[in-house]
């Protein structure tokens, strides 16, 4: 057998190690992907919307996380890509209320076939109309309409939303858009 060059040698090492350095950067890659706001972006939003601060962290933060990242099947609602205009799909879930046989006939039935699960997210009303019926999820349309607007500002304030000096209410909520991050 002919000794190995150190050309060889050298290959062969790349050929090894490349994918080990390719996983690394990977894994670099993923560990610094931000989800839900940054501490700046809900700093911000709480000096905007304070009182939605405080129904966000009372009411939402459970589910969703503190940060608005999600938790577990749980959707995130704040930071990049949160509020996506249309829905993604729905997951299965081991929570009982989001796999309810009763809600989802009744869900399918209130549906046009094959169509999204939830209108799209474009403006302050459209997010007010979700929340106002939908959250939150073990008490679905349970919450007060001035807990619901505040929220709304909450989000859109995190989201980067340019909102008016009174908020986001009735009165405006639909010219309002939600800002794509």
């Amino acid at each position: 057998m002919a000794p190995m060059s150190s050309r060889m040698v050298s290959r062969g090492l790349s050929l090894i190690a490349g994918p080990f350095v390719v996983l690394g950067l990977m894994g670099i890659g993923c560990a610094v992907t931000q989800m839900g706001a940054t501490q700046d972006d809900l700093a911000r939003a709480t000096g905007q919307a304070s009182q939605g601060a405080d129904v966000f962290a009372r009411e939402c933060a459970r589910c969703h996380g503190d940060r608005g990242q999600g938790v577990g099947s749980v959707p995130a609602i704040l930071g990049p890509s949160a509020l996506p205009e249309y829905p993604r799909s729905v997951v299965a879930s081991n929570d009982p209320a989001l796999n309810d046989p009763q809600l989802l006939q009744i869900q399918a039935q209130a549906r046009p076939a094959g169509a999204a699960w939830r209108d799209p997210f474009r403006t302050a009303q459209d997010l007010y109309v979700f929340l106002n019926a939908q959250m939150p999820k073990d008490r679905a349309g349970q919450l007060k309409q001035a807990d619901t607007w505040a929220v709304v500002n909450f989000m859109l304030a995190v989201q980067g939303a340019n909102l008016p000096s009174t908020g986001a209410g009735p009165a405006n909520a639909s010219s309002i858009q939600i800002p794509r991050r």
